[in-house]
Formats: C-alpha cells, sequence, structure tokens
C-alpha cells in the first residue's frame, strides 16, 4: 500500500451484527520524510473475488502511526451488494488496490 506499512486491521465487533454497519480499525504507518494524502480502501471477500467496500482520502503525516477509523455501511454488508449471497462471514482487507486472490484477509463472522 503506497509508502504506507499496514501494522493491523481490527473490526469493532466479532462476531458482528448483520444487517448493521461495521467500524473498522486500520493501524497504519508512514515512515518516509513526506506528509500526504492517499485514498484508502477496504475490501472484502466471501471466498470469491474481493470487492471494494469503501474508499476514503486520508492523511498521512511523515514518521507517523495513524490509527484511521472507518465505517463500511450495511448495504455493503447485504446479500444485495453480494448479489444474493448472505454474509455469514467476511473476509477484510485494505489497501490501494484488491488483494491477491489467495490473500485470507481478517475474518468476520456475523450473527
Amino acid at each position: 500500500m503506497f509508502p504506507v506499512i499496514c501494522h493491523a486491521l481490527i473490526p469493532a465487533e466479532n462476531p458482528a451484527r448483520a444487517g448493521q454497519a461495521l467500524n473498522i480499525l486500520l493501524v497504519t504507518e508512514n515512515a518516509t520524510d513526506q506528509a500526504f494524502t492517499a485514498p484508502v480502501a477496504l475490501w472484502g471477500s466471501l471466498g470469491g473475488p474481493w470487492r471494494e467496500l469503501l474508499r476514503e482520502e486520508r492523511e498521512f503525516p511523515a514518521h507517523s502511526h495513524p490509527h484511521l477509523y472507518f465505517t463500511i455501511p450495511a448495504q455493503r454488508l447485504s446479500p444485495d451488494f453480494w448479489d444474493g449471497q448472505e454474509v455469514d462471514e467476511l473476509a477484510l482487507a485494505a489497501g490501494e488496490t484488491a488483494p491477491d486472490p489467495q490473500e485470507h484477509g481478517v475474518l468476520v463472522f456475523f450473527v
């Protein structure tokens, strides 16, 4: 993910509640001498291709360790978004581009 290092992606709830938005904490690090703003995307997978769930511009000060908070809207966790598939468990990942197909991500269970 550009010069930013992702240390952890932590869902606020696991298991999460079906039909509700999901809050996510992304722990990052910018070890460079340059401050910058860049888009950060959260990706989801139900075992198939990764889909972009959310993309937001964020600031990365030089030599910083930002903790970034995101809220994935409930619509992105619904069967309508996933072509009728129920979201019982969802793999999450963060990055500028979609993860490799074999990447597992962080698994979130829904009740």
